[in-house]
């Protein structure tokens, strides 16, 4: 079963985030990943080990380099849950009043 924390919190750094979304073009060694975000190669490794632990990229030897790439099926697993979460709460009020929307029956109070 997905479990949508550990991606969310790996994607919640900006430096994983950027690095995320520059394997989108396709897949990157680690000194690419370095030189394009003048990022220490050690540090790289670093953000990339917490993206793979998260099931966000799978690596690959290729002789002595390893290339990273966006594992597709966490990502459309992602994409799913929240499109489900969407679906699930649509039509549904915190306060239980089925009838309108909270601020819609607070603007149509009277006021003392």
């Amino acid at each position: 079963m997905f479990d949508p924390v550990p991606v969310f919190s790996a994607l919640g750094c900006r430096t994983r985030h950027e690095i995320f979304s520059l394997l989108s073009e396709g897949p990157l060694c680690v000194g690419a990943i370095a030189k394009k975000l003048e990022l220490t190669q050690p540090s790289v490794s670093q953000h990339l080990r917490i993206l793979r632990e998260a099931g966000l990229v799978t690596d690959q030897r290729c002789g002595y380099r390893v290339h990273y790439e966006i594992n597709r099926e966490t990502l459309a697993a992602c994409g799913d849950h929240i499109v489900s979460m969407g679906r699930s709460r649509k039509g549904k009020f915190n306060c239980g009043k089925e009838k309108e929307p909270c601020a819609k029956r607070n603007a149509n109070t009277p006021k003392n």
